[in-house]
């Protein structure tokens, strides 16, 4: 017995493809799962707990056991709460016998070390929030802290910014754009460049405070309903006099929908930080999103001479702003061309030296700003036309994470999944009318189908995994009281294994709509393979999170519809297998898919 496992990193987590590649069929013979374990630099070893057991231990609602008691019964799995820094191996294990009883079969062996870090390749760095708010970690905090009311979590969530659950919601997300203001106050060299769509955290207010008039803010207006609306106004009543503060009061008409930061030292820009995140609770901690920092002088001088063109239009959209936008800026070499890779840490695929000699050409970056004219028949401008060549050029696989696109580029991604590119992705509604009217609602992009379900399946009435806590929650409640728990980032990536790997971040939505209307910036980088791991497995950590309950929806409208008349083994039933059936899924079309993409082709990186 022969099994393969491949490992691949952000700064957040890792995730694991493997397959038994002997005997030829796949199948082990009393196999009721694997067992993961994983080890750290000083050799102590861990295995991943399970929250799915087997029927005669009568789990209980939150209960865990060690893999090697209760097997996962899957060939992927993401690892979540490991330390950023932490160099870890993996070992997977085949465990055989009957429960209670198991026995360790044959093991992958230790993979080779992977580093959690946001550092990528050629100037650029990746950071991921974990703003799944209804996840087991959330509902077994809530738990221990007898937290039983949306209120309570909230103030617990926002009492201690350092604290263990704003911590693991905010990831290294919240890390980097605190560290930002703590470089800029610590340093007089330097100053920022802000232009924010939505501000309300208490330490990021008083952190731009703290830079002073070396902080340069535009601020928006947020998304309001009624002109003279401003959803920022306790924040700019804070910042006047303190910084430099410019207004950009644009909705209702449009949004102001920036989210950057440009980094100048000693008057000339450095750096920039762009992508999906607002400046509040709900950015960092209870939605999805992301964050890159390219370390690039020639890009940084397109944001900070954007920054001022916005900063002189006040609430209005000249002719010229709109005119200048209609170009791309760049391509723009990035640094690190010459070597590949200056990032110094292995996220997994052995680094992907051989990928990095194959790649089409330098690694390079380009910007979009809208708004732009859109083309005829209001299908978006040419920064809308861009996505859909990447996404054309396609060879391997496309994933993504988004928040209300448009039909463009979303029907060529769906083109080319059923032209047999591997896809995977998430994609996040909000309800047209009022909140209580529907439900916000998801979809789920896989090799076979693209379904659309109620936020209802994963947030909290009926959905049993994420434990009583969030039955004690209404779904108005915790929408009200915490804001949509939606796939807020605005990503695409695109053969992060191949010869020319993309990654596509920034505030822009990926619509129509956003490029003819709104302040935004689409950030296209190519031929970082790092950086696009680092994007692929964040894409999938969110995509597995959403498709977990999902499928536990599927299986039960299927058993209320008389479709499946007991359970079956190999189906999400509410107990583990115990017949080694289970296995019979590494032969579903999306197994096989997900097994060709993170081993086949990134094995072919390597």
């Amino acid at each position: 017995m022969t099994i393969e496992l491949r490992c691949h990193a952000n700064c957040n987590d890792v995730f694991l493809a493997w397959q038994v590649t002997s005997p030829a069929d796949g199948e082990i013979a009393g196999c009721l799962g694997f067992a993961i374990e994983v080890k750290d630099a000083t050799g102590k070893i861990e295995a991943i707990s399970n929250l799915k057991g087997f029927e005669q231990d009568k789990p209980t609602t939150g209960e865990t056991k060690p893999s090697t008691e209760w097997p996962l019964q899957t060939y992927t799995w993401t690892a979540h709460s490991i330390l950023v820094g932490t160099r870890v191996s993996f070992r997977v294990t085949a465990m055989t016998g009957s429960p209670g009883a198991l026995q360790r079969g044959d093991s992958s062996g230790w993979s080779d070390w992977v580093v959690l870090s946001p550092q990528a390749d050629a100037g650029t760095a990746a950071f991921f929030n974990r703003g799944m708010i209804l996840s087991q970690f959330v509902a077994r905090y809530a738990k221990e802290h007898n937290l039983t009311t949306v209120p309570e979590l909230k103030r617990n969530l926002t009492s201690v910014v350092g604290g263990p659950l704003m911590q693991f919601l905010t990831g290294e997300l919240g890390k980097a754009i605190r560290g930002i203001l703590q470089r800029a106050q610590q340093d007089t060299s330097i100053e920022l460049y802000c232009a924010l769509f939505e501000l309300d955290l208490d330490d990021l207010i008083e952190g731009l405070i703290a830079v002073g008039e070396r902080a340069h803010v535009i601020l928006a207006n947020g998304s309001v309903k009624h002109a003279g609306e401003d959803e920022n106004q306790a924040a700019a009543a804070r910042l006047a006099g303190k910084v430099d503060l410019h207004r950009r009061m644009k909705a209702p008409e449009a949004l102001a929908h920036n989210k950057f930061v440009v980094v100048c030292e000693n008057g000339k820009p450095t750096g920039v930080w762009t992508g999906s995140t607002n400046w509040t609770l709900t950015g960092l901690h209870t939605q999805v999103n992301n964050g890159i920092a390219v370390q690039n002088a020639a890009l940084a001088a397109f944001y900070f001479d954007h920054w001022h063109e916005l900063a002189a239009a006040g609430n209005t959209f000249p002719a010229s702003l709109v005119s200048g936008d209609a170009t791309v800026r760049g391509p723009i070499p990035l640094a690190g061309a010459d070597n590949g890779s200056d990032s110094g840490a292995d996220h997994g695929a052995a680094t992907g030296a051989k990928q990095r000699a194959n790649l089409a050409s330098a690694p390079a970056a380009r910007v979009w700003f809208t708004p732009i004219k859109s083309q005829k028949g209001g299908s978006g401008g040419p920064d809308i036309a861009n996505l859909i060549d990447l996404v054309n050029a396609a060879q391997q696989g496309i994933l993504f994470v988004m928040f209300m696109p448009g039909q463009e580029p979303l029907d060529s991604i769906i083109k080319m999944q059923k032209k047999g590119i591997y896809v995977r992705g998430v994609v996040s509604t909000l309800p047209l009318g009022k909140q209580n009217d529907r439900s916000a609602t998801f979809q789920l992009l896989t090799s076979s189908d693209f379904k659309q379900y109620s936020y209802d399946i994963v947030q909290p009435q009926g959905v049993s995994p994420v434990g009583d806590f969030l039955a004690t929650f209404t779904r108005q409640e915790f929408l009200s009281g915490m804001g949509y728990a939606i796939t807020h980032s605005k990503v695409i990536v695109i053969d992060p294994f191949g010869a020319r790997p993309v990654v596509v971040t920034g505030s822009h939505n990926l619509s129509a709509t956003a490029s003819r209307k709104n302040d935004e910036n689409l950030l296209i980088v190519e031929n970082c393979p790092e950086l696009a791991r680092a994007y692929a497995v964040n894409c999938m950590s969110v995509y597995a999170h959403y498709r977990w309950p999902a499928y536990q929806h599927d299986m039960a409208t299927r058993a209320a519809a008389g479709k499946q008349g007991s359970k079956q083994a190999g189906t999400a039933g509410d107990w583990l297998d115990t017949t080694g059936a289970w296995q019979a899924r590494r032969e579903q079309a999306s197994t096989q898919a997900d097994l060709k993409f993170w081993l086949e082709d990134s094995g072919s990186a390597q």
